[in-house]
């Protein structure tokens, strides 16, 4: 039977860390690939006032939080390894190798203020920054060769400042980024594709993944 997953095998926050006791750390991981279907780009093309732009880009929002891996780990200390067990952590499985892939993980010291990221959706979307993606995806929708997964990314990345934002205001610490893009005869031309130590967009940790597909190629 043919599948593809994508598996983050190890992490190491190694910066900015001295100071963590026993503190909680989340993971926040989402991953698109050609076939990523976001009905709200239809809805977005036909709203007509700012208002119904908004409200179309934040329920896109929460639905693509939903869908977010999420992992907690609690209790850990400076120099802290996660290693997910000895098989990693599955963030993404599907029934056909993708010839696109994109993956954003955000890593954060986890507590009330993040816990309920949905329900804060007009704090990570305040209306300028809402009419600013609404503006972006409008453009990606005439242009790009996949305009259902050109919305999603965009809005994850908007998630993803919007989200930073938050934590900054409330002196929470983003740890750990990662924005990796892939193409299936670049990168993984036989469904396969290992990597150890690649070093996060923070400078401030480094992780292991695993791409492994069987199929047709």
């Amino acid at each position: 039977m043919d599948f593809f997953t994508l598996i983050l095998d190890r992490a190491q926050i190694h910066k900015k860390f001295e100071w963590l006791n026993s503190a909680q750390v989340r993971f926040y991981s989402f991953v698109a690939d050609e076939r990523l279907s976001l009905p709200e780009l239809n809805a977005l093309v036909e709203a007509a006032s700012p208002e119904e732009k908004r409200a179309t880009i934040r329920g896109a929002a929460k639905k693509i939080l939903d869908g977010w891996e999420s992992v907690e780990v609690r209790n850990v200390e400076a120099n802290h390894i996660f290693r997910f067990g000895d098989t990693g952590r599955i963030l993404y499985r599907s029934q056909a190798i993708p010839q696109y892939l994109d993956w954003i993980m955000l890593v954060i010291e986890n507590d009330d203020d993040v816990r309920n990221l949905g329900g804060n959706i007009d704090k990570v979307l305040p209306d300028s920054r809402a009419d600013s993606l609404a503006a972006n995806i409008m453009t990606l929708a005439a242009v790009a060769a996949t305009p259902q997964t050109a919305a999603a990314i965009a809005v994850a990345k908007a998630l993803i400042r919007g989200i930073t934002f938050l934590l900054k205001n409330n002196e929470n610490d983003q740890l750990g980024l990662v924005e990796q893009s892939f193409v299936r005869e670049l990168h993984y031309p036989d469904g396969k594709r290992t990597r150890a130590a690649v070093p996060d967009l923070t400078g401030n940790m480094w992780y292991d993944y695993t791409i492994f597909g069987t199929g047709e190629l």
